[in-house]
């Protein structure tokens, strides 16, 4: 019995330790993205809606934006979240906030992820980063994280995906709101 209970409280110290350390790793990358300047990559940048070509010409001149990179390792589709990030645009609309919202996707396969934009009715604006280029300048690749909130200048002032946090979702909205008054 008291192998038991000396295992038992282990396994909680060790989930407690555990979770410690997650939140000091997340500490540690928010500080890392924290008035960063995201950078764009120098050319023209292709827009499609839907596979086909758009032109957004002041997308990057909004005050606030909420840029998400994805990329083809894993499921794009549950990477980008797609019904989520309409509902958050559609909310966005009605709540008149002045934001663009930047959706870069780095893929193997276009002509799927195509499919995935027609099944899900998404008709935004995509990025379609075919050689990385934004990754390779922001090296979004390496962070767990890939949405932000970014001001006028491209500086990070937020990090994390609203679409499936109400926290942030708040904080999002907190930090627009605060900044357009």
């Amino acid at each position: 019995m008291k192998f038991e209970i000396f295992l038992i409280s282990i396994l909680l110290l060790s989930c407690h330790s555990n979770k410690n350390n997650e939140t000091e790793k997340i500490k540690l990358i928010v500080r890392e993205w924290q008035n960063k300047t995201i950078k764009i990559p120098p050319g023209s940048i292709e827009y499609k809606v839907t596979g086909r070509d758009t032109i957004c010409p002041d997308i990057w001149s909004k005050p606030y934006k909420i840029l998400t990179y994805v990329d083809s390792i894993g499921c794009t589709g549950c990477q980008l979240g797609l019904p989520q990030w309409k509902q958050f645009i559609d909310l966005s609309v009605i709540e008149q906030l002045d934001i663009g919202f930047i959706f870069i996707v780095h893929s193997v396969d276009y002509e799927i992820f195509e499919l995935m934009l027609q099944e899900s009715d998404f008709h935004y604006p995509i990025i379609y980063d075919r050689n990385n280029d934004f990754d390779k300048l922001n090296h979004f690749s390496k962070s767990a994280y890939r949405t932000f909130l970014i001001d006028k200048d491209n500086k990070v002032l937020l990090l994390g995906s609203p679409v499936y946090n109400p926290e942030l979702i708040k904080l999002y909205k907190k930090t627009i709101n605060a900044n357009q008054q």
